[in-house]
């Protein structure tokens, strides 16, 4: 597909890359395939030692690489919202890809709605212990002020880092992605929700295989969400001043970990991540489900827990 940089509006595509010449060229490929004219396709090549550039540069014209020292996928992502010329941002990881009428879906939903300043979708989840696609959407209620109070606890919008349409003066006047910070999605989504509105659309326009670091490091994975509660205590105090909120989203990174660490086979990390999350609210059942098999030995006969869990969904 030929790039048509006369369309209006236009729409540039930013994907930050770190060693993922396994799967850039698919991304590049579902991004040319858009039913939609695409201006400008940005790859941010964030230090990598393979392939990637090599990859990029078979695509001529089509694709403008541009290389960095590694800062992490945030970083990528606002260095090529500084480089992009167009009005909308549109952002897809590099081990993920689109779906062809994706672009002309969320375009259309803003030519309905010209108030709107984001637009974000639905997403099809790659599982590998099912081997199959799972849909991830939220379909729960669209207060601005609730939606917020949900994101404090947990990912409601999986896959937005690759589904995201945003107009540059919204990105702008959130400062972009939090650069050194994990749970970007969660952190740009709760900073739009403050002042722009947004679009949430139920189609199923990205399919995303996430990495497995989540898994191999549940620490850090834990770290990570604790760093994003503690950044934002004064907002669940502003929101919930009983501290409810902020019990449920410290019992939330607890519980995630503790699974984690069920599903790497460490049967002691997860009880005590799991029995932490249990103290911190008692009201989530994969701790009691976890108590209650391990009290009938289930959890000695394998490393993997499928069905006897609820799973622990998204970061």
């Amino acid at each position: 597909m030929a790039l048509d940089v006369g369309s209006n509006p236009k729409i540039s595509v930013i994907i930050p890359s770190y060693n993922s010449g396994t799967t850039v060229r698919h991304a590049i490929e579902s991004v040319l395939a858009q039913t939609h004219p695409i201006d400008e396709i940005i790859v941010v090549d964030d230090g990598s030692a393979d392939d990637t550039e090599h990859i990029c540069r078979e695509f001529d014209d089509d694709v403008q690489y541009h290389r960095q020292s590694n800062a992490g996928a945030s970083a990528a992502r606002n260095t090529g919202a500084r480089l992009a010329t167009s009005e909308f941002l549109a952002f897809l990881d590099a081990d993920d890809v689109w779906e062809a009428e994706k672009v002309e879906i969320q375009m259309s939903a803003f030519d309905q709605n010209p108030e709107a300043d984001f637009c974000i979708s639905a997403a099809l989840v790659w599982s590998s212990r099912e081997q199959a696609y799972f849909k991830y959407e939220w379909a729960g209620c669209q207060d601005p002020q609730e939606l917020r109070r949900q994101l404090l606890v947990r990912n409601i919008f999986t896959g937005l880092c690759s589904s995201i349409v945003i107009r540059r003066s919204a990105f702008e006047a959130v400062g972009g992605f939090a650069s050194g910070k994990l749970s970007e999605d969660r952190r740009i989504a709760i900073e739009l929700l403050a002042r722009h509105r947004g679009l949430i659309l139920p189609h199923a326009l990205v399919r995303q295989k996430p990495g497995p670091a989540s898994f191999s490091d549940p620490a850090k994975m834990r770290r990570a969400m604790l760093d994003l509660v503690s950044d934002y205590l004064p907002l669940y105090q502003q929101l919930d001043p009983k501290g409810r909120l902020l019990r449920r989203a410290r019992a939330r990174v607890y519980e995630r970990a503790g699974m984690h660490h069920l599903d790497n086979g460490d049967m002691s990390e997860a009880a005590k991540n799991l029995a932490r999350a249990a103290v911190l609210w008692p009201f989530m059942a994969n701790p009691w489900k976890f108590l209650a098999n391990a009290c009938l030995g289930r959890l000695r006969k394998q490393k993997r827990i499928g069905s006897p869990l609820v799973p622990a969904g998204a970061a």
